[in-house]
Formats: C-alpha cells, sequence, structure tokens
C-alpha cells in the first residue's frame, strides 16, 4: 500500500495463527508487517523495493504513468528518483525490523519462489497488482504453505481490476473457497 495506513490489516492480523511462521509478499514500509508480528513467531519480509517490478503492471497506465503519479513520494517522476527513494525505504524497513523476529528478502517475489524451500503456516500477497503478477503470486504461493494454511491478501475489490481478476481465476483454478472478509482483504483456507 502506497499511502497511509491500511485499517484492512486490521481484521487480518487476527487471522494469522498464534506463535506461526509466515511471509508477506510486498512489505514497502512494513506497516502491515508490524501488526502481523503481534502472532507470528517469524514473518519473512519480500519486496523488491525497486521500480522495475511495477514496469510490468497497467495499473496506472502503464509505467510512466505509475512514475508520475508517486513522484510526490519520489520528488522526481524518474526510474532513478525511485531507486533513490525505494533505498531509502529499504534502509528504514532495515531498521525498522533490527532485533525483530524477520528475514527480510530483497529481492522480485518470482527470485524468491526459485530460492525459498521451506513450508509456512501463511503468506499474505500484497506485491504486483497487475493480473499476471497477482496470479502467478498465488499460483506460486500455494505451493509453500502447509496443508491448513492459509492464504491472505489485499486489494480485492473494485478498484485494483488485476489483483481482483487474478484472485478470481485463482479460485475458479484450484476449487479453493475465497472469504472477502473485509474490505479488499481476502483470504482461502488451505
Amino acid at each position: 500500500m502506497m499511502f497511509g495506513n491500511n485499517p484492512g490489516t486490521d481484521e487480518t492480523w487476527k487471522r494469522i495463527p498464534e506463535r506461526s511462521v509466515g511471509a508477506e509478499l510486498g512489505v514497502w514500509k512494513g506497516e502491515s508487517s508490524i501488526k502481523f508480528l503481534k502472532r507470528a513467531r517469524h514473518i519473512h519480509l519480500v519486496d523488491a523495493w525497486a521500480p522495475e517490478v511495477f514496469e510490468e503492471s497497467n495499473e496506472f497506465g502503464g509505467y510512466q504513468a505509475y512514475l508520475d503519479r508517486y513522484s510526490k513520494l519520489t520528488g522526481e517522476a524518474t526510474t532513478e528518483g525511485f531507486v533513490k527513494y525505494y533505498d531509502k525505504i529499504y534502509e528504514g524497513v532495515k531498521t525498522k525490523f533490527y532485533g525483530r523476529p524477520v528475514t527480510i528478502h530483497r529481492m522480485s517475489t518470482s527470485q524468491w519462489f526459485n530460492t525459498f524451500t521451506e513450508k509456512l503456516d501463511w503468506i499474505y500477497v500484497d506485491a504486483s497488482h497487475s493480473y499476471a503478477g497477482c496470479l502467478n503470486d498465488l499460483t506460486n504461493a500455494i505451493k509453500f504453505i502447509k496443508p491448513g494454511g492459509k492464504l491472505l491478501g489485499d486489494d480485492y475489490g473494485p478498484k485494483k481490476i488485476g489483483v481482483r481478476d487474478a484472485v478470481d481465476t485463482f479460485i475458479k483454478n484450484t476449487g479453493h473457497k475465497l472469504n472477502n472478509f473485509h474490505a479488499d482483504q481476502f483470504e482461502v483456507q488451505l
């Protein structure tokens, strides 16, 4: 989530099993991660903190429109401005979570899926907002969740068409049951 606090995660963290181990895909500043740590024993924080992951998305009308939209955060509508901005955000996350039970993975979700080997109790998906990127995250995430675990996520609503359509396709393809429990938050019990 790029602006402000996400009230939906106030409800989501309550669905995370006590003393569980999970992952958050798409961390940004780590505001949701702080909430998730109220229940989790350990969290893998996965984010590229890089503008390249937005090149695939048409969420705001293409990459340049994305740069223009978020230039008020970065100070300029250039890739270089975003690199500096994301480096600053990443350093802030490292400081915020220093000494806490997290592992920070600065990489794309695709890279993480290709290198990670553990089975987790839950994964929270809030990285790519493109249809293909989100569907890839959902499809890969379930391979890393223990039986009986949870797949949780954000942006399942009318404003994030790529995410909504990807979740719907995922549910249709897998036969899992979707629980759209609060605003744009969703849960799939595996």
